[in-house]
C-alpha cells in the first residue's frame, strides 16, 4: 500500500517514528529508513502491514518496503 503522510516521533517505552497519513490515521514504522527519520518530513511510503504485538499501543505496524 501507498502511504503519503508526515513522520513523527514518539518518546514512549524507548521510543519510535510513525506517520500520520493524510486522513489522521497512524501508522507505526517497524523499519523506517534513517534518511526518513525526520521529525515533520512529509513522505511517501510503499509499505505493507505487519503482523506484531507491541507495547506502543500505537497506529497500525508496517514496514516499509
Amino acid at each position: 500500500m501507498e502511504i503519503i503522510g508526515r513522520v513523527v516521533y514518539k518518546n514512549i517505552s524507548g521510543g519510535f517514528w510513525g506517520i500520520i497519513d493524510n486522513k489522521g490515521q497512524k501508522w507505526r514504522l517497524v523499519n523506517l529508513p534513517k534518511d526518513l527519520q525526520k521529525e515533520g518530513e512529509v513522505v511517501t511510503i510503499n509499505a505493507k502491514l505487519v503482523d506484531e504485538v507491541s507495547v506502543f499501543m500505537w497506529g497500525n505496524a508496517i514496514k516499509v518496503i
